[in-house]
């Protein structure tokens, strides 16, 4: 088997490396040995791997490193002694998985809990990503809603940046789907011309034009907002800030920007920031869970569009896989496959 691993934190194209080894990973109590086909690089792991301060308090590195990666897609080889014979996972089921550690891997060993089976009509390629980001896109979707004053939650309109991003079209879906009107920013006039074309009835701005401003007061056309979605972070979230009403909140998913944000504005206008991230998804109650997972189902199977690819690397050309992943005007998940 092979896998991606780094045995220290660092620019992910300088720490990673590949790695084979020739046994599988050791079976414990309530795991499943999964053959990897799939893996997403996701912007966070590369976060992970480089210890950036957007990622939270720092991974740590087990003896022998760390392989990166929470979700993927692939098929069941073997389930550990304790797991009944009549659990929906069996050998051969072909599963996606989140959360685990160390997807980019070719084998892993993986909590049955975290193992979801995988519809035949859905592919192996929007598998692999259909729950980190859907996942997301529902915590930061339920944080607004609870943002919202009790009576300010009719034909409500919010600020939605990194529009164009995977959780950006996941979370716009999601938005439209109960009848909120989201304003769609984007960065480049490329991306913003694609997103009309796919969302004509929405208000899509491209922040590289310098009158960007003037347009999204235009799209609000007085109406007060109380709740925009952030991707970004860096120099965009005061711009936005600066458009909510007095006591609105910023709920913060990502820092795509990858720059520090000045937040002067927000304390003289009583505004929040909310983060909110997959690592506090663990503590949602169970029917939750159950709940965004469905969701996650839905869509794979009802708008596999949803879930676009970039690229699909081996596990051998990692290297052009990071580089990919952080290609400007990138469409799509860039997907590791062993």
């Amino acid at each position: 088997m092979q896998r991606i691993i780094h045995t220290s934190h660092g620019e992910p194209a300088e720490v990673l490396r590949l790695e084979a080894l020739s046994d599988a990973p050791t079976l414990v109590s309530g795991t499943a040995l999964v053959r990897v086909s799939a893996a997403p690089v996701h912007p966070g792991d590369l976060l992970g791997v480089s210890a950036s301060p957007a990622f939270g308090a720092a991974p740590l590195i087990p003896r022998g490193g760390r392989v990166p990666g929470v979700e993927g897609v692939g098929v069941v080889e073997a389930l550990a002694a304790d797991i009944d014979p009549s659990h929906r996972i069996q050998v051969g089921t072909r599963v996606a998985f989140f959360p685990v550690n160390g997807a980019w891997s070719s084998r892993i060993a993986a909590p049955v809990q975290s193992l979801i089976p995988v519809p035949d009509e859905v592919s192996d390629e929007v598998a692999a990503q259909m729950l980190v980001n859907t996942l997301t896109a529902r915590l930061a979707m339920r944080a607004g809603h609870n943002a919202l004053p009790e009576d300010k939650r009719e034909d409500v309109t919010v600020i939605q940046t990194a529009a164009n991003s995977a959780v950006g079209k996941l979370l716009t879906h999601l938005l439209v789907e109960v009848g909120v009107n989201p304003i769609l920013l984007v960065g480049s006039a490329a991306s913003a011309q694609a997103l009309k074309a796919a969302r004509p009835n929405l208000s899509v701005i491209g922040t590289e034009n310098q009158g960007w401003k003037d347009e999204l007061r235009d799209a609000l056309a007085n109406k007060p907002v109380y709740v925009a979605f952030d991707g970004v972070g860096g120099a965009l979230l005061p711009d936005v800030a600066s458009f909510l009403a007095r006591g609105g909140t910023i709920v913060s998913y990502g820092s795509l920007g990858g720059a520090t944000a000045d937040i002067r504005s927000i304390a003289p206008r009583a505004l929040t920031i909310k983060g909110v991230s997959l690592f506090s998804w663990q503590f949602e109650a169970a029917a939750v869970h159950d709940a965004d997972v469905a969701k996650a189902l839905e869509l794979a199977r009802n708008f596999p569009s949803l879930f676009p690819v970039a690229e699909r690397y081996q596990a051998s050309d990692y290297q052009g896989a990071l580089e990919h992943t952080h290609r400007r005007g990138r469409t799509g998940m860039v997907l590791l496959a062993f």
